[in-house]
């Protein structure tokens, strides 16, 4: 049975299916699975906003990323070791301005979202549904930037007492790759930091780009950046450098010395 590895690229849209892959190590690369081609499981599909403020809802899509992968595990014959999820993996401490992880990112000039403490969110809370009550649009419901992290936290609480889970941050493993100087929205962007990660993972080959769209639901962006996160999962912790206060308030980057171990001269 190989060992395999999960990047999640949290996302909580009316709708959407749960980008995730699933990667397992051949003949020394970092290969992921064309779950796009399994017909047998599905990941779950997003509720929106006005459900990422019920416990229950949230705790649900949770459940049904964890049969999701427990599918996977059954169909490939695999065992994940490792899950990287890119979302906060906890509240913001209480009396203090940002969370370990996110001041370490600020100190990259990396920027990301602040999390808020639990008594801030219960307070967002309490805004959100609010307007809900009175009326107002799902669409514009206030705070929408920061209630996915409630998915988030819901994701680590289940995944964690079955796998180990680690925090990521895509923006920031593009920046230990030095490859954000295009932005991934572009062909051009995405082409250059498939091209730095896959002189690290070996994945892809020129021959294999075309596979990205397999690998998982959710935009290409959406796909590359659960690669990214399960290439960070790969890797032993010698190979990454914790940003902030481990055990929990930490976000987990590759450390990238030189261009690679590997030399593969067909990897664009």
């Amino acid at each position: 049975m190989k060992d395999a590895f999960v990047g999640v690229d949290v996302a909580f849209a009316k709708g959407k299916r749960l980008p995730v892959v699933v990667c397992t190590k051949q003949a020394g690369r970092l290969v992921p699975l064309l779950l796009r081609t399994l017909p047998e499981a599905f990941p779950p599909r997003g509720r929106g906003n006005r459900i990422a403020l019920d416990d229950k809802g949230v705790h649900s899509f949770a459940q049904e990323t964890l049969g999701y992968l427990r599918a996977i595990e059954k169909t490939h014959m695999i065992r994940i070791v490792r899950v990287a999820i890119d979302a906060p993996s906890c509240y913001k401490r209480e009396g203090t301005s940002r969370r370990a992880a996110e001041l370490a990112m600020d100190q990259r000039r990396i920027s990301c979202f602040a999390t808020p403490s639990q008594a801030e969110f219960e307070k967002i809370r309490s805004k959100a549904q609010r307007h809900l009550d009175e009326g107002g649009p799902e669409s514009h419901m206030p705070h929408a930037n920061q209630l996915w992290m409630l998915v988030g936290f819901a994701l680590f609480e289940v995944l964690n007492k079955h796998y180990e889970c680690i925090e990521v941050f895509p923006q920031a493993i593009a920046h230990a790759l030095r490859a954000r100087t295009i932005h991934k929205s572009s062909s051009e962007g995405m082409a250059l930091q498939l091209a730095a990660v896959a002189r690290h993972s070996g994945w892809p080959l020129k021959e294999e780009n075309l596979s990205l769209s397999k690998v998982a639901f959710g935009s290409l962006q959406d796909k590359l950046d659960a690669y990214l996160s399960a290439w960070v999962a790969s890797l032993s912790r010698k190979e990454c450098h914790p940003c902030g206060e481990p055990p929990s308030d930490v976000i987990w980057i590759p450390r990238c010395r030189g261009n690679s171990h590997l030399n593969l001269k067909n990897a664009s």
